[in-house]
């Protein structure tokens, strides 16, 4: 049997378990906390595995090791040490904190966190606002997922991202929290076992010669831990600095950190950490697949392309299949998280600035109608990036909308979790000082780095904590309540 036939096969039946899946979380999902954020009764190895699938998209297996592929050790070293430490200790600090001010609230969202942490709702909108950066991140997964399952099944790209996308779109209105937990634990099973295919494909190209005499041979760029030729690894503070820093703001996204509000009690958080780590540190690993395909690969390939590609020329129908259904998890598990979070940020966040009588079940309908908007435009971004990449790379896109988010919603989450004097006032200062730092760096380019996305996220980092700094050294951040 063909590998497009075998394809079409697995397709259908993962379809159909999503389906299931959905479909269970459904008769649970009554409420809008339960469809937020579940009955708080899933075990803490289910959600840690959710949160693992969350950080782990086909990002991580289509195209960053295809930045991998293209620039080499400098790339490998950026996001497969200094993001994953960095995100490793995000997780660690936050996630604690994070629950134990949400519960007592009883937040459902980020931004309703944000708002209720600050008694502002003007900050609680602004960070809804934001939040629809994460449809950039969505579309990246969509087009990565197109192309891998597009080559696989025969069919063009774009048919299958808008095919793709109403059938998650269907799924998380149905599911809900509890669905997506469960799925989300059952993708990264499946994960786990391709990304372990994956990264033993290549072992048998460190004999002889070793990978790295190989590599300099082609480009001696290519093992360097910077590499010069590169638009976003040209030195050490871009490859360590910026995406340690990048890392760690990175799980202030809200699909990420919403997840330590799935747990009932503050003692699950450590089996919940441990297992989305160890989880985490394999995931990880798919990146040396970029090394892999330069190695095996011939010929000059446009970054997005190169995973897909190898793929194909280098297993058999049957792994090719499996390995198709781990990227299709691997991508629709973190897909599933955002537009989920999205939806109940238009249930729970935007709802209650339009409506004047407001009701559970009109907060669950308004929500839902947010999730569709937000799919339809995700298709279309999608199908202008796959003929239009940015950059070179989808990735790049993706980039510039979601390190916009996370870079300004790490201060008022770490202002209200660690610096308690921080208060409402000094912490918006600090936020615009974030928002301008980043897109002022984006659009006046006063440095050469200014086209790397980190960058720009690492200068309105930056620029947010000095204004709190330079505040509380002033006398002007007022007493807040400690998280």
């Amino acid at each position: 049997m063909s590998a497009t036939s075998l394809g079409w096969i697995a397709v259908v039946l993962y379809v159909a378990v999503a389906a299931a899946l959905a479909v269970r979380g459904a008769r649970r999902s009554r409420s809008l906390a339960s469809y937020a954020v579940g009955g708080r009764d899933i075990p803490a190895a289910v959600v840690g595995l959710s949160l693992a699938a969350q950080l782990t998209s086909v990002a991580t297996f289509v195209i960053n090791p295809g930045l991998v592929h293209a620039f080499g050790y400098s790339a490998l070293l950026g996001y497969g040490v200094a993001a994953a430490l960095g995100i490793t200790l995000g997780l660690v600090l936050f996630s604690t904190r994070f629950r134990r001010h949400g519960v007592r609230v009883q937040a459902l969202t980020v931004p309703q966190w944000i708002g209720a942490r600050y008694a502002s709702p003007g900050l609680r909108a602004t960070f809804a606002l934001l939040s629809l950066g994460l449809v950039t991140f969505a579309t990246l997964i969509v087009v990565g997922l197109a192309l891998v399952l597009g080559r696989l099944l025969g069919q063009p790209p774009g048919a299958v991202a808008v095919v793709m996308t109403a059938l998650v779109v269907a799924g998380v209105m149905l599911g809900g929290a509890t669905g997506h937990a469960w799925t989300n634990a059952a993708q990264a099973a499946v994960m786990l076992v391709v990304a372990l295919v994956l990264i033993g494909a290549g072992l048998p190209l460190l004999a002889g010669q070793g990978i790295t005499t190989r590599l300099a041979a082609i480009d001696p760029n290519l093992v360097g831990a910077v590499n010069p030729a590169s638009p976003y690894f040209r030195n050490v503070f871009e490859v360590f600095a910026c995406n340690f820093l990048v890392g760690l703001a990175i799980v202030c996204q809200p699909h990420v950190l919403s997840k330590a509000l799935y747990l009932r009690e503050e003692r699950d958080v450590r089996r919940y950490l441990a297992t989305a780590v160890a989880a985490g540190v394999v995931f990880s690993g798919v990146l040396v697949t970029g090394l892999w395909a330069r190695l095996s690969l011939a010929g000059p390939l446009p970054i997005d392309r190169v995973i897909s590609t190898w793929i194909g020329q280098t297993f058999p129908p049957g792994v090719q299949v499996l390995i198709a259904i781990g990227l299709l998890c691997a991508g629709l598990s973190t897909l599933e998280g955002i537009l989920l979070a999205l939806s109940a940020i238009f249930s729970v966040d935007v709802y209650p600035l339009r409506a004047r009588a407001q009701t559970e079940r009109g907060a669950l309908v308004f929500g839902r109608f947010g999730l569709v908007l937000v799919g339809f435009v995700t298709a279309v971004l999608a199908l202008w990036q796959l003929e239009h990449p940015t950059g070179g790379t989808v990735a790049i896109f993706a980039q510039y909308g979601v390190y916009l988010l996370f870079t300004a919603s790490f201060l008022p989450l770490g202002c209200g979790m660690f610096v308690p004097r921080a208060g409402r006032a000094l912490v918006g200062v600090a936020v615009a000082a974030a928002v301008v730092g980043y897109l002022g760096t984006a659009i006046l380019k006063p440095v050469p780095l200014a086209n790397n996305p980190a960058v720009l996220a690492t200068v309105g980092i930056l620029a947010g904590w000095l204004v709190v700094a330079l505040g509380l050294m002033a006398g002007s951040g007022a007493r807040g309540d400690a998280a």
